[in-house]
């Protein structure tokens, strides 16, 4: 059993901590102003709708990649299970695509495949993945390389080559990429 402190407009506070914002219905539904405690079926439920409302409103802001999403739910309602549950759900639906992520990412961003490869990495997308979406991007690649190039011409040879290195432009690409635009 869990008890129910208080229930303020939309949002439920229970005895553990846990404060969680639901809709008008749900809160009619479960009558949750006025119980004091919810069986440990209604409150795994409750959990699970309002992880699943969170996680319809995050994706809906922005994409995110299943381990972003898994970390910003887990941060919010502590509990594997259920956002394990939602996640499958979400997974079901097509809401959730880390290979899709990963390609929206490289095509929406013109960074080198070295910080790309990093950046997805700790995103939580795996190397198969990120190996795959980079390759099939390797032509855009060189020419954001170009693009970048030409906003730093004017500088010394070791500059340009530090910043587009810093961008994540590897070294080789650098050099051809220069030596074709001489």
């Amino acid at each position: 059993m869990v008890k129910i402190e208080k229930v303020i407009g939309n949002k439920v506070y229970f005895q553990n901590g846990l404060i969680i914002g639901l809709s008008r219905t749900i809160i009619s539904e479960y009558n949750l102003k006025r119980r004091e405690m919810l069986s440990d079926e209604e409150y795994m439920k409750i959990l699970e709708i309002a992880a699943l409302s969170t996680s319809y409103y995050l994706l809906s802001k922005r994409d995110y990649s299943k381990r972003e999403l898994f970390e910003k739910l887990y941060g919010k309602y502590f509990n594997k299970e259920i956002i394990n549950k939602v996640m499958e759900i979400l997974k079901d639906k097509g809401y959730l695509d880390d290979y899709e992520f990963a390609r929206g990412y490289v095509n929406t961003h013109s960074y080198g495949k070295v910080k790309m490869t990093f950046i997805l990495k700790q995103k939580g997308i795996t190397s198969d993945i990120i190996e795959e979406v980079l390759e099939d991007n390797r032509d855009e690649e060189l020419e954001n390389l170009r693009k970048h190039l030409k906003k730093i011409r004017g500088r010394e040879v070791e500059k340009q080559i530090a910043a587009l290195m810093r961008k994540g432009f590897n070294y080789g690409d650098i050099k051809k990429v220069m030596n074709e635009e001489n």
